[in-house]
């Protein structure tokens, strides 16, 4: 069982570093002594270290299983991962950012993926591991790919507590336009959907490296997506 233990305190600390030092006043504290640079850097490594834990502690943890695996629910899986790679990646690379990267902005308008949701980046990492949490109905998974749907869907909702506190009533006016949820801003009309805003070669690399991680995951990850 110790792996499993393992496991508790890799998703800890994954979970740890993002709410009780970046989502909170140590990171003040923290950027002070390091400056912003040294402290982006340090934190990436912590993040990347806990990550390579989390990856380990599941690959070694056993298999207590819930409801099994869901095989009948990969369908769904996959087309949720077609979602969480554009996200992914189109929201990390693409220059589509206004509000969310600025001290002083003068566009708070939402553009590209924005309109869809205001936290793609994050939103992508939660559901990919929604769609991994389906499929795999054993603790070590819950453990795993819960922690991702966490920081990736409630994650955001702390991020955007210090947006509105540090821009005030043009974080307001930026977020009028948009949702966090994906869609619902433009289910109740208060964005469209405007293909021209986005960046198709970002979209093409989602979608090879979509593909490319279908092809391959039997090889790299024991498991096929498909059967």
């Amino acid at each position: 069982m110790l792996p499993l233990n393992s496991l508790v305190l890799a998703c800890g600390l994954f979970l740890g570093l993002h709410w009780l030092v970046a989502g909170s006043p140590l990171r003040h504290v923290i950027v002070a002594i390091t400056g912003e640079k040294i402290f982006r850097i340090l934190f990436s490594l912590a993040v990347l270290a806990s990550l390579i834990w989390m990856g380990w502690a599941y690959a070694h943890a056993p298999y207590i299983e819930t409801w099994g695996k869901a095989v009948a629910l990969k369908p769904v899986a996959n087309v949720l991962m077609v979602f969480a790679f554009v996200f992914l990646i189109v929201g990390t690379f693409s220059k589509n950012i206004s509000v969310l990267n600025q001290n002083q902005p003068k566009d708070i308008s939402a553009r590209g993926l924005l309109r869809i949701t205001r936290n793609p980046g994050l939103v992508g990492f939660g559901l990919w591991g929604l769609a991994h949490f389906m499929v795999n109905g054993d603790w070590a998974g819950h453990l795993l790919f819960g922690s991702f749907i966490f920081q990736g869907f409630i994650g955001p909702l702390n991020m955007e507590r210090k947006y509105r506190e540090k821009f005030g009533a043009t974080w307001d006016a930026f977020a009028a336009q948009t949702s966090h949820v994906p869609f619902l801003a433009i289910l109740r009309g208060r964005n469209r959907i405007v293909l021209s805003e986005i960046s198709k070669p970002m979209l093409l690399v989602s979608m090879a490296a979509y593909f490319i991680v279908l092809y391959y995951h039997a090889t790299w990850f024991g498991v096929s997506p498909l059967s």
